[in-house]
């Protein structure tokens, strides 16, 4: 097992999906049980971030710090203030199929210098699936304050994407087609 903070974060809007993917069905389950299922025999210790506690099961759940705003800028910043001093991985519910090869791959990738890692193929930068360093919650807060929003906004010289051929680990669910489709194909 990995010894880092795996995040799963739960509290987009789903507007394009047109209901709450968090609660997808899934192999007898739902999306979040499966995601929480699938991260805990990877990572020692899995976190849910929402804007509140939606869940009918006993979890480790790090709210949004305003449940009005809709942010990845604001997750982030609301997880990141969490933790000292410690790399934590960042994953959108609705990304079903990264598995412990993916992140392997990007552990593999981690020195002591990182502060963002994520993966990388031809056709995107999936900047909410990865490693982000504890630290940046400061550098979050001030984007914040400006009212930036953009994950890429903190991508600089500490950032390293590490480079995957596949597009299949990091479809994101969404829409509904894309969800069918998702079902459909497995």
């Amino acid at each position: 097992m990995f010894d880092y903070p795996c995040v799963i974060l739960c509290g987009g809007k789903s507007s394009r999906m047109g209901q709450d993917k968090t609660f997808l069905p899934y192999k007898n389950t739902n999306l979040i049980n499966y995601q929480i299922n699938k991260f805990e025999t990877i990572f020692n210790k899995v976190y849910i971030n929402a804007k509140e506690n939606k869940f009918d099961f006993k979890t480790n759940l790090i709210l949004d710090d305003d449940k009005n705003v809709f942010s990845p800028m604001l997750a982030l910043y609301s997880i990141l203030k969490n933790f000292q001093d410690i790399l934590v991985f960042i994953i959108c519910v609705d990304m079903p199929n990264v598995s412990k090869k993916e992140i392997q791959k990007l552990i593999n990738n981690i020195d002591k210098n990182t502060k963002i890692l994520i993966p990388k193929t031809k056709e995107h930068k999936h900047s909410l699936c990865g490693f982000y360093h504890s630290d940046l919650a400061k550098d979050c807060k001030k984007l914040l304050d400006e009212n930036k929003h953009k994950i890429s906004l903190l991508f600089d010289k500490n950032t390293k994407f590490v480079e995957f051929n596949n597009e299949k680990p990091f479809i994101n669910l969404n829409f509904y087609e894309d969800y069918k489709t998702w079902i459909n194909n497995e």
